[in-house]
Formats: C-alpha cells, structure tokens, sequence
C-alpha cells in the first residue's frame, strides 16, 4: 500500500430509490469530522446483525461495546476506512449511510491494542485468533501487508442498492 491522499473521494453513483427517486451517493475516506459519527454508526446495527459481534454478544454488554469503541476509533484513525455518503441535491447536505473499516495489516506485527476484560471481548478475541489461524494470506499471496476489512455496514432502508459492493470497490482501489 503506497501513500496516497487523505481524505479522498473515490466514487460518485447514483440509484433509484423503491419510490422512483434519483439517490446521489459518494465514497470516500471517513474525513476526520466524521471519525466519531463513524464509529457511532458501526456500534449501531452492525453490532447487533454481524454474525460476530451476536456470537461474541457485544451488543448486550456495555463494558464490550466501550472496548469495541475504543478499538474502532484506533482503526479509524489509521485513515484508510471508507464512508459512503447519500448526498442532498444542490449541496444542501448529505446523511452518512455505509461505513467501511479498514486496517493495513503487515507481516509479523499483530496490531497494537488494549487486551479485553469483557467477557464478549476475550471471546471475540479468541475467535478472530483461531480464524486467522486458518487465512496464513501473507504466504498463501506471498505479500508482507494487505489492508482487512475491519467491518462493513449500510443502514437498513439503504440496503439493496448496491452500496456495500461500491464501499467494496473502493477499499480494493485505496489498497493499490
């Protein structure tokens, strides 16, 4: 991963909405103003729908969502997470709808980070070791870094058009 510019917008689309309207939407590095409405968000349904986070049971445990929260927020100061943003006609605003977090990961460097003391902490800790226990991606691609996927999540009434698979676009060009 080379350097590059922050913040950046990668894309614009549009979609038609169920109703027939012309939604505007873009892409981009969560800018710093955004950081914590980022982190928010992902502790919003992400947490609660994630396959994940349900097993962990972060989302009924308060003391596992301030560890979450603490993790995200170093993730995303790491500036190579993605947002997607619906945008008001004639720049009247526009409303966070998808976020993507990402890390650079490197060869032989666990990330830095504050151990657990939940219970949905030390076991979502314990699953993500024994997953990676499986991915060996720096041999198996022979690569010394790769940018992870750290979470991806639309709100719901955005769902079905597409955006995940534009955040997905994105994060692959952010890691060229």
């Amino acid at each position: 991963m080379s350097s590059r510019i922050y913040p950046k917008v990668w894309s614009e689309f549009e979609r038609q909405a169920d109703d027939g309207r012309i939604l505007n939407f873009s892409i981009e590095d969560v800018p710093e103003d955004t950081w914590k409405s980022a982190v928010e968000f992902m502790l919003g349904s992400y947490i609660k729908e994630d396959v994940w986070w349900k097993t962990a049971g972060t989302a009924e445990d308060p003391e596992a969502i301030q560890e979450y929260r603490v993790l995200l927020t170093s993730i995303i100061e790491q500036k190579m997470s993605l947002a997607c943003f619906l945008t008001a006609p004639e720049g009247a605003g526009r409303t966070l709808v998808g976020v993507n977090m990402c890390m650079p990961q490197e060869k032989d460097r666990f990330v830095e980070h504050v151990p657990p003391k939940s219970k949905a902490g030390i076991l979502s800790l314990r699953m993500f070791s024994e997953a990676t226990k499986f991915t060996v991606i720096y041999d198996k691609y022979d690569v010394n870094n790769y940018l992870m996927g750290a979470g991806l999540s639309v709100t719901p009434e955005y769902r079905g058009l597409g955006i995940a698979v534009e955040l997905l676009k994105a994060r692959w060009q952010t890691s060229e």
